[in-house]
Formats: C-alpha cells, sequence, structure tokens
C-alpha cells in the first residue's frame, strides 16, 4: 500500500533525524528549564517569556516571509535557493535594525531590570537566529541531519550553562548567557558547513543579487503577515497575559511547554513530507498526499492527549513543583491547540504550492485582527483561561474555515479525503 511505502523512503528517514534531534532539544529543555523555572519562580519565569516572546515577533517580522519562499524554492532547485539565501540577508539586517532598538528603549523605561536584561539577551540571540536560514536550506536538501549536530551542540552546552547557573546559584541575570549560546553555536557551525559546501561545488556567489533582493521583497511582503500570524497566533496571549500577570504566564507557559512539546514531530513530518508534495504534479495526488499527511498530525496528536490526560498532573508536579499544578487545568487545551496548528501549517504551506500568496495575505490581515481582538478581551476578563482559548479559537478557525475559501476549496477536500479509503490504496 502506498500509505506504508514512505516509511521506506528518504522522506521519512529525513523525518526521522529531525525527530531525534527535537526528541533530544525537548527532553532537555523540560528538564533543565523545570529546573530552572523551580528556582526563579512563577514570575520571574514570566519575565523570562515575556522577553522572548516580543523579539520573536520582531525576529517574524525581519524575517519578512523568506523561510517559506527560501524552503520552496531550494526544495527545487539548491543553488536557487542559495542566491535566496544569501540576498534575503539585507532585508532582514534592515528590519531588524529599524525594530529591535525600538523595542529595547521602550522596554528600559516600562519594566524591571531584570525583564530588560532578559530582552536584551533575547535581542541578541534574535540576531543570531535571523541569520540561520542555513537550517532551511538543510531541510529543503533532505540533510536535517546536519541541524540536528548542530542544534544539538548548542543545545547541550546552553543546558550546562543553565544547571550551572542553578547549581552555583547565581544570580537569575545570568540565564542572559546561555540565551544567546543557544542560537550563536548553531549559526556558526552551520554557517561554517554551508560555505564549505559552496566551495566543494564551486557556486559562484560574489555576483549582483539584486534581482533576488528584488524578488525576495516582492515576495516577502505578501507573506510577512502570513509568518507574523503564526508568531501572533503563539505569542500574542503570552505578551498580552504576561503584561496582565506575569505569574499567570509563568503558569501558562509551563502548560505549552508541555502541551506542544510533540510539535516537533508534527514539524518534522509536515517539513519533510512537503518536499515530496512541492514535486508532486499530479493534484490528485498532491491532494491524497496532504490528507495522509494531516493524518499524521491527527494520529501523533492524538496520542500525545491521551498520554497527558493519564499523567499530567504527575509530569507537572515532578518536573516544575506544586507552585504550577494549577497549569494541568489548561494542558488538555494546550493539546488540542497543538494538533490545530499542526493542520494548519499542513494547510498553509500547501496553499503556497499554488502560490497563494495574496490569498495568504488576505486572509491574513482578517485573521491576525481577530487574534488581537479576541485575545485582548478574553485576557482582560478571563485572564489566564481567556489566553488559552484565544488561542485555541483562533487556531481553530485558521485550520478550517479561513482556509476553506481558497479556489476550489483545495483544503477542504484535503480534510474529507483523510476519511475516504480511496486515499490510502
Amino acid at each position: 500500500m502506498k500509505f506504508f511505502s514512505i516509511f521506506k523512503s528518504p522522506l521519512f528517514s529525513n523525518s526521522l533525524w529531525m525527530i531525534s534531534e527535537k526528541i533530544i532539544s525537548i527532553f532537555g529543555l523540560i528538564f533543565v528549564t523545570s529546573f530552572v523555572a523551580k528556582y526563579i519562580g512563577p514570575e520571574n519565569f514570566g519575565k523570562l517569556t515575556l522577553a522572548i516572546s516580543l523579539f520573536a515577533v520582531i525576529q517574524t517580522i525581519a524575517m519578512f516571509g523568506s523561510e517559506n519562499v527560501i524552503f520552496q524554492k531550494t526544495s527545487k532547485n539548491f543553488k536557487t535557493g542559495i542566491k535566496l539565501i544569501l540576498a534575503a540577508r539585507k532585508i532582514r539586517n534592515s528590519l531588524y535594525f529599524v525594530f529591535s532598538p525600538i523595542l529595547l528603549v521602550y522596554l528600559y523605561y516600562s519594566v524591571d531590570m531584570l525583564t530588560f536584561v532578559f530582552a536584551v539577551s533575547s535581542c541578541i540571540a534574535t540576531f543570531f537566529a535571523l541569520h540561520d536560514v542555513f537550517n532551511i536550506y538543510f531541510n529543503a536538501v533532505l540533510d536535517s541531519k546536519i541541524n540536528a549536530l548542530c542544534n544539538v551542540i548548542g543545545m547541550v552546552v546552553s543546558l550546562v550553562i543553565r544547571y550551572l547557573i542553578v547549581i552555583l546559584s547565581l544570580d537569575a541575570s545570568y540565564l542572559a548567557i546561555p540565551i544567546i549560546a543557544l542560537t550563536l553555536l548553531p549559526f556558526l557551525l552551520r554557517r561554517y558547513i554551508f560555505y564549505k559546501i559552496i566551495k566543494d561545488k564551486k557556486i559562484i556567489i560574489n555576483q549582483d543579487f539584486g534581482k533576488y533582493t528584488r524578488y525576495m521583497v516582492g515576495v516577502g511582503r505578501k507573506l510577512v503577515l502570513y509568518s507574523l500570524s503564526v508568531a501572533i497566533f503563539t505569542k500574542t496571549s503570552q505578551i498580552f497575559l504576561g503584561w496582565h500577570s506575569t505569574y499567570d504566564l509563568g503558569i501558562y507557559t509551563v502548560a505549552v511547554t508541555l502541551g506542544t512539546s510533540f510539535y516537533f514531530v508534527l514539524l518534522a513530518l509536515i517539513t519533510s513530507f512537503m518536499t515530496d508534495i512541492y514535486k508532486e504534479n499530479s493534484y490528485n495526488e498532491s491532494q491524497k498526499k496532504v490528507a495522509r499527511l494531516n493524518l499524521m498530525v491527527l494520529v501523533v496528536s492524538f496520542l500525545a492527549f491521551i498520554f497527558f490526560y493519564i499523567f499530567g498532573n504527575y509530569v507537572i508536579n515532578m518536573l516544575y513543583g506544586e507552585k504550577f499544578s494549577s497549569a494541568n487545568s489548561i494542558l488538555l487545551l494546550m493539546v488540542v491547540v497543538c494538533m490545530f496548528s499542526g493542520l494548519s501549517t499542513v494547510a498553509e504551506k500547501y496553499l503556497i504550492k499554488f502560490n497563494a500568496y495574496s490569498y495568504l495575505q488576505k486572509k491574513t490581515n482578517i485573521l491576525v485582527i481577530f487574534n488581537i481582538v479576541i485575545t485582548f478581551f478574553s485576557v482582560k476578563y478571563f485572564g489566564l483561561y481567556g489566553a488559552v482559548l484565544s488561542i485555541l479559537f483562533t487556531e481553530l478557525f485558521s485550520t478550517t474555515l479561513f482556509n476553506y475559501f481558497y479556489g476550489n476549496k483545495v483544503i477542504i477536500d484535503t480534510h474529507k479525503r483523510i476519511f475516504l479509503p480511496s486515499t490510502y490504496r
């Protein structure tokens, strides 16, 4: 059967590399982060999350939608992808150096010193993350083992530093060091390998990238709001909740960390199998492949839901302690949020195959407004639970209603095909 043959393909092998790296990362981050959370408490943990969330939005703006374009083009032609990667740097630098200083100045006068220290370190870490577009290249050419090795090295160093800070009872501000190390080390390693590949393949890069820069600007302006929506959906609740109560944000962050901890599996599958879907010329086969991918997302999410239903409370108390026990009341909802987020990612990446940039832009314009409004009022009147419900409804509508209007009902057809036996023959 076609469905089972995919487990023997290079795509699945690439997924396994991505999953293995993320398993190490997730377990390492969960255990050490929980160690740190116990040490600094819910309120300071919320301050750390707030700083990271704010610069995650800046990072998305500066990326200007380029990550999706680079992935798609590199999947088809790696030389074109390389030129787009190098051309995108000017755009990212320009936007980053406009918005990040403004945010830092605002935070300097509006938050306490610890939050500002976290913000500065997040700012520096974001700079390196922005320039680390090489990870997109290695994923697109199905060489994720390089990403895995680089990320694991950066993660291990960062986690060791965090562990030492707690063991030595150092001030919480020292956590700025591992925040930076987490993005700096993988960036340096991937950059070295990337340029070595260019040299070995004798690819000429000392040329005018003007046309590639103009292309990135033209496509990016259509996709930037789409990419920003992803950050907004995941970060708006954290930002509004952080201004409302950093204590509640600390609780919320624990639920998000655990409830979405399996997203790396979804993303690994989506990233790998989207390469094959982008290359597929048959519309009918593409629809089937997307439906099969959606089924994988549903199955993984269901297993995660069952696990946290049985062990959720125990895991929270064991890792974070009784101070964070209230996170269990929203944990299962976050698992459902993660499931819809995975399905939404599949749909939106699939629409890019049809060059649906304008549609995604219009969709995002509406969805962003919807998300901000519902999050503002939900957090204001319902606090912690309002933050969870707002992101749940946003992801639900993003997955379904706001995708169903495109073309000849492309997305709703892939959702229907999930339940058809013919999809798996």
